[in-house]
């Protein structure tokens, strides 16, 4: 059985933010699965960012979801993301308060 942990989370607002980083001293390459879920309850939002910071690439932005995705009322969007050392994920969404993004490790091993 997989050994699973939570590496993170938060409620999302407009504002691109860091939910998680891959610390560099840890020299390993993680797989973690993104989970959306609309808190809200009544109203779809959308995921208007999100991108993971490529720390081997100067920090490059790349997209993880498609610009504003939408997340219905009591739904969920996942995805899985690889996560070299140091790179990080950031995300924004319509309306602050709405979606809530839970970070899991799903896998890690040495880079």
């Amino acid at each position: 059985m997989a050994r699973t942990s939570i590496l993170g989370g938060a409620t999302l607002t407009t504002t691109l933010q860091t939910i998680v980083t891959n610390a560099s001293a840890d020299a390993k390459t993680r797989v973690v699965e993104l989970r959306f879920s609309n808190i809200d309850g009544v109203n779809p939002a959308d995921i208007t960012q999100c991108i993971l910071i490529d720390s081997s690439a100067s920090n490059a932005q790349r997209p993880v979801m498609g610009v504003n995705t939408t997340v219905r009322a009591r739904e969920t969007l996942s995805t899985n993301v690889t996560l070299d050392p140091g790179d990080s994920i950031q995300s924004a969404a319509s309306a602050g308060g709405d979606i809530y993004l839970l970070v899991t490790k799903i896998h890690e091993e040495a880079a």
